[in-house]
């Protein structure tokens, strides 16, 4: 089972999403998003030691590193994982820039949540766009209805993401990849 925190609740249910597409249907995710970083900051350790009590044996963290330096990011997250003092295998994700970034990589999933989304490819270097959450907005103002709404949309169009292209052009998505199908966790590196 595994237990999924972040600073936003459509940040962890789109990787709850990701999670059961790369594990299989039966696999048991519980999830909690806090209101910001600093919530989750505060509360995360709490949050995952409850999740060890109710037998989760993987955890995830997600922190966007919002621009900022992703190891300075993840050294925060290590803090929060020797603070819960879990058994259980620990990743600790930090997407660059933003988790939008993912959907970037793929641009054309989507088009399977906002009917007639005419951008047919992804970005080849998606972390390298600073605010993907906001370029996305923009792309979306061009004659698209609805507008992208990434609180509602995120979830649904990970359900569709083609995760091997993530896999090749986020190098920030590979962390939440080998944690659920290699069982490997990241805070050594």
């Amino acid at each position: 089972m595994y237990g999924v925190i972040g600073e936003d609740r459509s940040d962890v249910d789109a990787i709850k999403n990701i999670i059961v597409r790369l594990a299989g249907d039966g696999v048991a995710v519980r999830g909690k998003g806090y209101s910001g970083c600093g919530e989750l900051l505060k509360k995360g350790a709490a949050q995952l030691q409850v999740y060890e009590r109710l037998k989760c044996s993987r955890f995830i963290v997600c922190y966007d590193s919002d621009g900022k330096d992703p190891a300075e990011r993840k050294r925060a997250l290590k803090q929060i994982f020797k603070d819960a003092g879990l058994k259980g295998v620990c990743c600790a994700l930090v997407p660059v820039h933003e988790i939008e970034a993912w959907i970037l990589a793929d641009l054309p999933a989507v088009q399977n949540v906002i009917k007639g989304w005419a951008v047919a490819e992804g970005h080849k270097n998606p972390e390298n766009q600073p605010h993907p959450k906001e370029y996305l907005e923009k792309l979306s103002e061009k004659n698209h209805r609805p507008r992208y709404a990434h609180a509602t949309m995120n979830p649904q169009i990970a359900k569709h993401l083609n995760l091997e292209i993530v896999y090749q052009r986020c190098p920030s998505y590979r962390p939440l990849h080998d944690v659920v199908v290699k069982g490997v966790g990241n805070l050594g590196d």
